[in-house]
């Protein structure tokens, strides 16, 4: 390398470390209101997320929201609008949080790690990060969209109705849960808070429908300003469950007798790598609470039957009842939820409008198989 080009290069790298270190040591901290003007010309778009449910075609459902401003700072305020966080629970009644005395939503929204308090555990003030701060109680309500003149589904061959779709407020659930995050028996003592979202689901004459898994099916979205939306999509087929080492059936429960340990494989139908596994903790009939879910993909193929090879390995959970849904999703969904890249990738979404824009979010179908798992105690 010529001399003369080594000594430039190292001056400009200086230069870069000088200016960076001068960043560093000016810093100050910005609202991103600030970029307002950035974002003036931006129009809200609707994002659009549907599922179609073979195994359950009434648990189908067709989201719809409005997008909102990354500026945009009347949602996520950091205020507690709508008043429902509760501070901790003063028994003594000395003024303070003491240890012992219950901290309701006061639990703290940051955790720094396992020997440290998170900031904010009792002290009477409603933080970022703890239950009921920001949540989706009060977003929720402020970004669907339940104007849509029609919603409906579409044999696509043949252009014929197969069903309609409804507004719901409560069209379905899903659980976060607040607290420290490490080894799953400190997870399992989160609080957590199960919020209910609105969309378009099956109305009641249509609950029983039976998807055909050899036929594509098209969703049909009409706009208050008469604009189409509309999208298709494959059915895909039930995942098929094999034989689990060291486990039995016990009715509809399958019995890990091996402490806390279960190790379970499955199959996904030909076409389709992308699965997904939910498992929630069961405490009785009418007390579910979510305890993980999340997308995957099959990376090998089972040697014995050619098909899509899906391992999972629960070691540590604490011992008791589960419920455990595993769910076949078709490509284009399980894509979707599997990549975790941004809604505008443009590459992420398959909704297009009759003009060939693209409009945020995914359209799919999934099949689930759904049973109870107990982990259990060697020979309890």
């Amino acid at each position: 390398m010529n001399i003369m080009r080594q000594i430039s290069i190292q001056a400009r790298l200086f230069t870069l470390l000088l200016a960076s270190l001068i960043f560093i040591g000016c810093t100050e901290e910005l609202s991103i209101a600030d970029f307002a003007d950035d974002f003036k010309d931006y129009e809200v778009e609707l994002r659009i997320e549907g599922v179609l449910d073979q195994q359950e075609f009434s648990n189908s459902v067709i989201r719809i929201d409005r997008t909102i401003l990354v500026t945009d700072t009347s949602l996520f305020n950091g205020i507690d609008d709508n008043g429902d966080w509760v501070s901790y629970t003063d028994v003594n009644g000395n003024g303070r949080w003491d240890e012992g005395e219950p901290l309701n939503d006061d639990i703290g929204g940051e955790y720094q790690g396992p020997n440290e308090p998170p900031v904010g555990r009792g002290n009477g003030i409603p933080d970022p990060g703890e239950p009921h701060m920001d949540d989706y109680i009060e977003i929720l309500p402020q970004i669907h969209d339940s104007t849509m003149v029609a919603v409906v589904l579409r044999d696509s061959a043949t252009s014929a109705l197969v069903a309609e779709f409804v507004w719901k407020s409560d069209a379905g659930t899903f659980d976060v849960s607040f607290g420290p995050g490490g080894p799953p028996e400190v997870a399992a003592q989160n609080p957590y808070i199960r919020y209910t979202y609105g969309g378009y689901v099956p109305d009641t004459p249509y609950a029983g429908v039976e998807l055909d898994s050899n036929r594509i099916y098209s969703v049909e979205i009409t706009t208050t300003d008469g604009r189409v939306i509309s999208a298709s999509t494959d059915i895909i087929t039930q995942p098929k469950v094999l034989p689990w080492d060291y486990t039995f059936w016990d009715d509809d429960t399958l019995v890990s007798p091996v402490n806390n340990f279960a190790y379970l494989t499955w199959n996904n139908p030909s076409e389709s790598v992308y699965s997904s596994l939910k498992l929630d903790l069961f405490f009785r009939p009418d007390s579910i609470k979510g305890f993980y879910s999340y997308a995957r993909a099959a990376f090998q193929l089972d040697p014995e039957t050619n098909l899509p090879l899906f391992q999972e390995s629960f070691l540590g959970y604490p011992l008791g009842m589960y419920r455990l849904t595993i769910s076949t999703l078709n490509n284009s969904y399980g894509r979707y939820l599997y990549s975790g890249l941004p809604l505008r990738d443009r590459s992420l979404s398959n909704w297009r409008d009759q003009d060939g824009s693209v409009v945020l979010g995914a359209l799919g179908s999934k099949s689930s198989s759904t049973f109870y798992l107990r982990l259990a105690a060697v020979n309890g």
